[in-house]
């Protein structure tokens, strides 16, 4: 199990207040024994006792969704802190409801959890093994590595009958098969590297659209606002669609086949209203971001009831754009 998918059935059933950044702070506060030494005490006080407390949320908020990986050496202090029964105690503080939810989707990617039938400690044990295996290399803590789904074979294709997503409990449902899809990821403050080519093509169409010779991500606060709107809204787009994309790579036999027909009947789907006469990028953007949500492909993707909406049909443009498939801004305009 990776640490984000520990994290995310934890924080779901948590009834807690915290934003995921804060609810990651805590699993380790809550992992590790409290300060003893004089030292400890100390960076305690500094607020450096937990490993991970010099983080900025939004880099907090990457390591809790799995997009970036925990830092082994991070992850070690915190082991040399373990604490137990302190997690134990912390677990068992749940509502029952809440603690039965957690051990029900827990057992789902690993059927002998909690044989004890003590979920504090077997939780505590889990998160310790979770990060025992990081810093010895055993497995990663970033989705990015690692299959969405713990299945004994990657999924088939069904028929869209048999198969649906259910957004009300974030899970795929076969038949009377439930498996949980990750959250949707918010965009991070900072651009992210894969997201460079994308945002390049919308910084050409708003430059264009305001007659200026370029734009750099550095002029992004001082746009016109509808120009920060759409960025803002395009880079939700990007990271829903984003999701999806891997989820079908790494979660469905010939996944890479199906993403692939996914983006490139797509792009067929929109290339005449890509290729019109335009007065610019700009309303470009907005001619095919109209057009794009009443696409749909014969991919796996479009066999699965409810799995994709609005914002996933627009963020595959940025997939395609991110290939070099899809400009907003043409030479000869």
């Amino acid at each position: 199990m990776l640490f984000s998918e520990f994290a995310n059935i934890l924080f779901k059933h948590s009834d807690t207040t915290y934003k995921s950044h804060e609810f990651f702070l805590s699993l380790f506060d809550n992992i590790m024994r409290d300060p003893i030494s004089p030292e400890e005490v100390k960076l305690h006080e500094d607020d450096k006792y937990n490993p991970f407390a010099h983080l900025k949320p939004d880099s907090l908020d990457r390591l809790f969704k799995g997009t970036n990986p925990l830092n082994p050496k991070s992850v070690k202090r915190a082991i040399s802190r373990k604490n137990t029964d302190k997690f134990a105690k912390y677990i068992n503080e749940y509502n029952e409801h809440n603690q039965i939810a957690i051990e029900d989707e827990i057992k789902k990617m690993i059927p002998d959890f909690n044989s004890d039938d003590n979920l504090g400690y077997a939780c505590a044990d889990l998160f310790l093994q979770i990060l025992d295996d990081i810093y010895e290399g055993r497995e990663s803590s970033s989705v990015t590595a690692s299959n969405y789904i713990t299945t004994p074979s990657k999924l088939t294709e069904f028929p869209a009958r048999t198969i649906y997503y259910d957004e009300s409990d974030g899970k795929l449902h076969i038949g009377n098969i439930e498996i949980s899809i990750p959250k949707e990821l918010e965009p991070p403050q900072d651009i992210a590297p894969e997201e460079e080519a994308y945002v390049c093509e919308l910084l050409a169409a708003y430059a264009q659209a305001l007659k200026f010779d370029t734009l750099t991500k550095s002029d992004l606060d001082s746009l016109p606002k509808k120009f920060q709107r759409n960025f803002s809204d395009q880079r939700i787009n990007y990271y829903s669609a984003a999701r999806i994309d891997r989820f079908v790579r790494e979660s469905f036999e010939k996944g890479e086949i199906q993403a692939d027909k996914w983006k490139s009947e797509t792009h067929d789907y929109i290339k005449e209203t890509l290729w019109d006469d335009y007065d610019d990028g700009y309303k470009r953007i907005l001619a095919v971001m109209k057009k794009v949500v009443d696409c749909s492909t014969t991919s796996v993707v479009n066999n699965i009831q409810n799995l994709v909406g609005p914002k996933e049909k627009k963020g595959t443009c940025h997939l395609l754009a991110n290939d070099g498939i899809v400009r907003w801004v043409n030479e000869d305009e």
